[in-house]
């Protein structure tokens, strides 16, 4: 979602991905915090759901 939302002109932590396509140092920071945003986002959701 974050990497879509770069695409039509956000400027948040997608669009620096978008950005660092080219450069292997802040893709490799802005990827990793996507990595962990997804991987936090599903551990939530996954409790959420044991819950009900």
């Amino acid at each position: 979602m974050l990497v879509i939302a770069a695409l039509v002109g956000t400027r948040d932590l997608g669009q620096q991905v978008f950005v660092a396509l080219g450069r292997a140092d802040l893709g490799l920071v802005a990827g990793f915090s996507i990595a962990l945003l997804a991987l936090i986002a599903d551990r939530l959701l996954r409790d959420g759901t044991r819950k009900t």
